[in-house]
């Protein structure tokens, strides 16, 4: 598959016949998940690996809409995506946080392929089918990621949205390539403000030699409460909770964030020191104030990481034309806990978007 990056070309959109010799659509869902000969090792045990891989196969059955698998070739490995919807409507890219996978955001492919195409993105080196080659949170390498995956499916710029990190790698793009990116939408971000490190999760929950099926339980909307914001991550949504468990206890996060070198088997401290800091503080005021494409923020009213009306109320000073939200009954995975409101806010706001392009 020839690549725009590597013969160094301006992007040009493919004709249809080489387009769909570009894209291969995998349509058995039991395809197996996770690192492949030879690649980083992101699996603490080959047994925990598979929890994941039944944890996606599971989740995917669970999708009620068509949905195809749709694969294509970056400078990062194999990236694949669910897809739904025509290929002639509005594209929307639906980015995971980290130890995030496609099938999280089964919601959006059910209720917003009548409207829009839909592309769930497995991101490379997290959990799920895309190589186990992750890009670098601390450089411009998900903008080039993300940049060879339009490229890959013959689109000049999409939407692009995401949950957490994933809406930080959405950020990003819109302020680093505005020319690949339609708008953003963004469900509890980093990168706009600081936010609480939770401390006590990390310690009570993520430390603990409690099992996956305790730790779900204790991620879930039993812990939501007005007052008691920030002492749980409380998603309403039992994928959410359950892939969070699994992956805390069996996922090498260490490694996906490249602060673990996977032959020496050592920590890099200034490196993990880094992603503290990408994840946990704001962006240059000036940095944010780039973004100039098309914005969408929501949060849900019990986030945890951060206060949602103050830092909303920030963000717009900072961007003014940037759209906020905040849903009601919701914590960090608004888009997961609540999405009948959420595919609401965001299809009024794409269908804004391209009644003025």
């Amino acid at each position: 598959m020839a690549n725009s990056y590597l013969a160094g070309r301006p992007h040009q959109p493919d004709p249809p016949n080489i387009l769909r010799r570009r894209i291969q659509h995998m349509h058995d869902n039991r395809q197996a998940v996770g690192p492949k000969s030879g690649k980083l090792n992101l699996y603490k045990s080959p047994e925990g690996q598979q929890k994941i891989v039944d944890w996606y196969d599971a989740a995917l059955k669970r999708i009620d809409a068509d949905t195809e698998s749709v694969w294509v070739d970056t400078r990062f490995g194999r990236t694949h995506m669910l897809a739904s919807g025509s290929p002639d409507d509005e594209p929307l890219f639906f980015l995971p946080g980290v130890a995030g996978a496609a099938p999280l955001f089964r919601r959006q492919l059910e209720g917003l392929a009548d409207r829009f195409r839909i592309y769930a993105v497995d991101l490379p080196g997290q959990p799920g089918r895309s190589d186990p080659n992750p890009p670098s949170f601390l450089d411009k390498s998900y903008v080039e990621w993300f940049s060879d995956l339009l490229d890959g499916l013959g689109l000049e710029s999409a939407h692009v949205g995401g949950q957490s990190a994933g809406g930080g790698i959405a950020l990003t793009n819109g302020v680093e390539a505005p020319e690949r990116v339609r708008s953003v939408f963004m469900f509890g971000p980093t990168g706009l403000a600081r936010a609480r490190l939770p401390v006590k999760i990390w310690v009570t929950k993520g430390l603990s030699k409690r099992s996956a099926d305790a730790l779900e339980d204790d991620l879930t909307a039993k812990s939501i409460r007005p007052k008691r914001t920030g002492e749980s991550f409380g998603t309403y949504d039992r994928e959410l909770a359950r892939l969070m468990a699994l992956a805390t206890r069996n996922f090498r996060l260490d490694r996906a964030l490249l602060i673990a070198n996977e032959q020496s088997g050592k920590l890099s401290i200034p490196t993990g020191l880094r992603i503290l800091h990408k994840f946990f503080f704001a962006e240059k005021k000036s940095w944010l104030r780039r973004l100039k494409v098309p914005a969408l923020l929501i949060f849900g009213e019990h986030e945890l990481l951060m206060n949602p009306e103050k830092v909303a109320a920030k963000t717009k000073k900072l961007i003014p034309h940037i759209q906020t939200e905040i849903v009601p009954n919701a914590g960090h995975g608004a888009v997961f806990d609540q999405p009948e409101i959420v595919n609401e806010l965001v299809a009024d706001f794409i269908n804004r978007v391209a009644a003025q392009r």
